[in-house]
């Protein structure tokens, strides 16, 4: 696979976490909290931390968005065997911001493929 497709593969990724974040935004306005089902809600918190990494380029972004964001996604991941995503979110707890950014951004699309997956098994 050439740079490109990987390129296009990523921003398939980034817009499905765009659009599956704002349907899940709305579900939760529009019905609660308890309404969004557990990989809902693990799409929401990767919502949070992409909008961080993405828009500040610091996790210090997600108090303001969802200050939990981190630590309900790690629960999810080891709960669900997404080892990469565990790992990563390990990272976010070291000092080193700048390393856990970059590697965000290398699995990011691996992330939220077996996000997407799960979420759509589930229907």
């Amino acid at each position: 696979m050439s740079t490109a497709d990987d390129m296009d593969d990523t921003d398939d990724m980034e817009t499905w976490l765009l659009e599956a974040g704002d349907a899940i935004i709305e579900k939760k306005a529009a019905q609660g909290e308890a309404s969004l089902s557990p990989p809902e809600r693990a799409i929401y918190c990767m919502w949070a931390l992409d909008y961080a990494v993405r828009n500040a380029g610091s996790l210090d972004a997600l108090e303001d968005v969802h200050e939990t964001a981190i630590e309900e996604l790690a629960a999810f991941a080891r709960a669900q065997k997404i080892d990469m995503l565990s790992t990563l979110l390990d990272m976010a707890a070291d000092e080193d911001e700048e390393a856990f950014v970059d590697a965000y951004y290398e699995q990011f699309d691996t992330v939220c493929t077996e996000l997407r997956r799960l979420n759509e098994t589930r229907h």
